[in-house]
């Protein structure tokens, strides 16, 4: 008979199956608290320092009401010359000149003026732009009556949240310098709570389109008055509301607001040299969210403001409350 060899018998063990594969359950995340987002953001408000440092309407020391004083040194600025093309002109208005300007200033490094950003064109040419009057910006710096503070809440608020918003302001050339025409507010959910249009308080010169986005279509039918939107906005904010923005010292300045918690994305971002250089909002929507911005006619203060609040919150992931 026929030897029948068998097989040895396996040393492994069969691996059982299984109809459903095991499942672990992932723990969802925790949603931080309004008001851990709250405290943890206080860590970033600028000092007096800071805001003095950049030029941020501080209390003055007379204590007259309404009054600021500015410390910072006003870079850039001469009485009587144009915003634009640095030239001087009569900035009561009584006669009016052409301007020709370049968007973007010239670098100079090592001693080298390099050619203007926007054209390359050389140091001291020609502008590239050029608009039907001069434009004078003097009012943020001399222009120091007439402020308002944000006030302290009768009661603080339950959840410990005193409000984080971001705000963007768009400005307008009129006969007194830059003024308020429109602004944005947003919250930490990116919903716009506030995005109001209002007139000046004087002739316009020039719509600053180039930057604000804004024409003479804008505000066609729009009656409210920039002393109407200011009360909105001291409504929407109070003494320990944080707001948020990039380079909100103009904005202060030209809403006429006298507010001390606020977080800056030029000191929340520096630049690599530190200050005086600062770092556009362009420039660090994309190194840090990689997002372009600021692409097309005039600014968006919706974007902006959403930008900015981008970016307090990624900064506040790094840290704990």
């Amino acid at each position: 008979m026929p030897e029948v060899k068998t097989k040895p018998p396996s040393l492994v063990a069969p691996i059982e199956k299984h109809d459903e594969a095991k499942q672990v359950p992932v723990k969802p995340k925790q949603k931080r608290s309004r008001q851990d987002i709250y405290q943890t953001s206080l860590k970033f408000v600028l000092t007096e320092n800071q805001l003095k440092s950049l030029d941020y309407p501080r209390p003055d020391s007379s204590g007259k009401e309404g009054k600021i004083r500015l410390y910072g040194d006003h870079y850039g600025f001469e009485e009587g010359k144009c915003k634009r093309c640095e030239r001087p002109f009569d900035t009561s208005y009584s006669r009016r000149s052409a301007c020709d300007f370049h968007l973007e200033r010239s670098k100079r490094i090592r001693g080298v003026q390099l050619p203007y950003g926007c054209c390359g064109r050389r140091y001291g040419s020609k502008g590239c732009h050029q608009a039907s009057s001069h434009v004078y910006k003097g009012n943020l710096y001399l222009d120091t009556d007439g402020f308002k503070s944000t006030k302290s809440l009768t009661a603080p608020p339950k959840d410990g949240n005193y409000g984080i918003y971001a705000i963007d302001t768009e400005s307008i050339h009129t006969k007194k310098g830059l003024e308020a025409c429109k602004v944005t507010v947003i919250d930490t959910n990116f919903i716009v709570v506030y995005d109001e249009y209002c007139l000046p308080t004087s002739e316009i010169i020039d719509y600053n389109t180039i930057w604000s986005g804004i024409t003479e279509q804008h505000l066609k039918d729009v009656t409210k008055t920039f002393e109407e939107l200011r009360d909105d906005l001291l409504v929407l904010f109070n003494k320990d509301t944080i707001v948020v923005g990039h380079g909100l010292s103009s904005d202060m300045m030209v809403l006429k607001i006298l507010h001390s918690k606020i977080i800056d994305t030029l000191i929340l971002y520096p630049h690599p040299r530190g200050l005086p250089l600062k770092r556009s909002l362009k420039d660090i929507a994309l190194t840090e969210l990689g997002r372009t911005i600021q692409n097309g006619v005039g600014h968006d203060s919706k974007e902006d403001a959403e930008v900015t609040m981008k970016l307090l919150l990624k900064k506040l992931k790094s840290v704990t409350a």
